[in-house]
Order: C-alpha cells, then structure tokens, then sequence
C-alpha cells in the first residue's frame, strides 16, 4: 500500500448496530445532552410497526419525544417552515431520522434551520460565512435503499445539494427490527448507489488509507450479503451487513471525490426514470476497463474485497483487473436473478434516447488522450466492457 502525499479523512459518525441497538438511543442522545428529540420519518417508506419500533425505544428513558411521521418524496416548500414551528413550539433540542433518502435530507435541513436560524435556509458556498456553526444533535436510524447521502455531509433542499461536514449525523443506528420493509428494487438500487460510491473511493488516493478501509468494507459486505438478502437467506441479518456496507461506503465517499461514474449518472439521469444506483452501476464495469489500463494495480487491489484474500493471493497480476471485472458482472447477474427490472449492460437499457446520451458525450468529449469519461459512455452504449491493454 503506497502512503498519498497529501491526504484528509474526517469521520465523526459512530455506528451503533445489532439486534437492540435502538434500546441505545435514549442513551446517545443523553450523552449529548439532547431530552426531547423530534421523530422525521416516512409512514409508506418504514411501515407503522417500525415507527412504533423507534418510538417504543423511549418507553422508560424519561425522555420528551416528538414525531412527525408523514414526510413524502415530494416535499413542498412550506415543509421546513411547518418543522421548524413544530420543533420549537415542542421545546425539541435534537433530531431522529428514521429511513433514508428525501427523510435524511429534511432533517438535515431543519437541522440547518433550527440550529442557525435565517442562515440556515441557504448554504452558498462563495460566501464566507456559509460554514454553518455548531448543529443540534442529528441521529440516524438507517434503513435499506436511500440515495447514498444519508451519513455523509451532503444534502438537497430541493433546489441545490449542500455540503458541509456539521450535516454528518452524529451516531447511525442499524438494527435488526428496522429491516425488511422496502421491496427487493429499492434494497438493490441503494445498495448499488453505495457499491459504486465505495469502489471509486477506493481507486481515489485522495481518500487516503482510512477512506480506501471503508471502502474496502463496503465492498466486502454488500457483495457477500445483497444476493443472500434476495434470496430471503437470514434476510434481516444480511440486511443489516448491506446497510452497515452503505454507511461504510457513505465514510469512505466523504473522504474522496465524487467519482466519474456518479458525475456520469447524474447528468444521464435527466433523461430516464431509471434508477440512479442501477445506472451508476451499469457503467462501473466500463469504468474499471478504462482505469485498468493506466491504474492496473489500483483496480487490481480489489479483487481482495471483491474475493477474498485466497482468491487475490492466487491470482497473477495481470489477470487479477480482468477477474475483477468478471466478478462484477457475476454479481450483477446473481442480484439479477431475483429482480424484474435489472441492472442493464449496455445504455440502450436504461429508456435513454441518442439525443441525450450525445448531449452528455459532447460535454466530455474533448478530442484529447485524456478522454476517459467519453470513452465509458460510447463503451456503454456499445454494451462490450473493452479488453484491458
């Protein structure tokens, strides 16, 4: 393993997991001196019983709880306002989040909002004083899919995609009982959101050895337990491994940079109802491809989360980028086999039309030999993962 020159690692989330890990959250939010936290959650995204879940952990602890627990994918703009006069007209002095995606980035928000008063409306990052001060305690109860922001310091308003490290939740919560809900193409499609967020930090020096760690978890997890999950195979235990590799994964792309398979994805979403993990993960094998030819011991080194240490040990170095590669399409077609809309191959897929995959071409095509982006996306459209040179 070779030391970057110049590397940062922040991570200030703790992770509390396990069957009874929501009877600590009383105690967390003690320690931080929280006694009357507000409940967010989504009643169709966890169910009723897993509210009750959450709400039951506060039976004897004494504590004041709030709970709002009708929050959609669709927020509107009078929803922050209409939460912040809940949070004060309760007395509140933190927040639970319970589930993930849109739930998460609300509560960031209000977060925001509560801690910092009118300057937390709108984070703008050419001001100087856009840094936010010191925020309420946040904790997170996390939960299959989401949109692979939940424990990092990124959040959407709406309108634009904030960023600070003070958004991280302070402790996650993975339990057991809070498992189960969320049907089979929600599991995978946030699971492929974190595998994906996990491998480029992991080819991302950036990140440093700490990042490539998590990374390396990340991996590891959800590629042994996603097929296992689908398979209802100990279905809650290897739910609860998938969710810990997407918080793992969450550490680990807070580290690095965002990766070109998530910069891709975005700006080809804008013209599919397809999912964005099953997106992002359609081009990672093309990705890998393309990186094996000039990094080919960094797309290598994976194969060890991939496989294993027997595996990586045995296998020659040149052929360990194309096993990994290999390994990659294998797993899509093990968590294939239990979806009815898969993880496609090519773009061709996905609903995109040629206009928008040329649109997206022409602004990374720049006619240099540095042209890695084009050439994942005119390899995609093709749908042949090119041979590693």
């Amino acid at each position: 393993m070779r030391l970057p020159k110049d590397f940062s690692f922040f991570c200030p989330l703790k992770i509390n997991c396990g069957h009874h890990a929501l009877a600590h959250l009383p105690m967390e939010l003690s320690a931080v001196g929280a006694c009357a936290p507000l409940i967010l959650a989504d009643r169709d995204q966890v169910g009723k019983k897993r509210i009750k879940t959450v709400v039951d952990a506060f039976k004897t602890s004494g504590l004041t709880v709030g709970i709002f627990d009708r929050l959609t994918d669709q927020s509107g703009p009078d929803l922050l306002p209409l939460l912040s006069r809940i949070y004060a007209d309760g007395g509140c002095d933190s927040i639970v989040a319970v589930g993930g995606g849109s739930v998460v980035d609300t509560a960031k928000c209000l977060n925001l909002m509560v801690s910092a008063g009118d300057r937390g409306q709108v984070v703008d990052p050419d001001r100087d004083d856009a840094e936010p001060g010191p925020l309420r305690p946040l904790m997170l109860i996390a939960t299959t899919g989401g949109n692979g922001d939940e424990a990092t310091g990124y959040a959407s308003d709406g309108n634009q995609r904030l960023c600070s490290p003070r958004l991280v939740p302070a402790v996650a919560f993975i339990d057991p009982a809070m498992m189960g809900e969320r049907d089979d193409l929600e599991v995978v499609d946030g699971a492929m959101l974190a595998l994906v967020h996990a491998v480029e930090a992991f080819l991302d020096e950036s990140a440093g050895p700490m990042g490539r760690a998590y990374a390396h978890t990340a991996i590891g997890l959800i590629v042994t337990c996603l097929p296992l999950a689908l398979r209802n195979t100990e279905r809650k235990k290897n739910l609860s491994a998938v969710v810990n590799g997407q918080v793992a994964a969450s550490c680990a792309y807070s580290a690095a940079s965002p990766g070109i398979c998530h910069t891709l994805a975005r700006e080809l979403k804008d013209g599919t109802d397809f999912p964005s993990g099953m997106l992002m993960a359609m081009l990672l094998p093309y990705l890998l491809a393309e990186a094996g030819n000039v990094h080919s011991e960094q797309v290598g080194n994976l194969l060890y989360p991939l496989a294993g240490a027997e595996t990586f040990a045995m296998t020659a170095s040149e052929l360990k980028t194309p096993r990994v590669i290999a390994l990659l399409w294998e797993f899509y077609d093990a968590v294939n086999a239990r979806l009815d809309l898969k993880i496609p191959s090519r773009l061709g897929d996905t609903g995109l039309a040629d206009e928008q995959i040329n649109r997206v071409l022409s602004q990374w095509r720049s006619g240099s030999a540095d042209d890695c982006p084009a050439r994942i996306i005119e390899s995609a459209r093709k749908g042949a993962t090119p041979m590693v040179r």
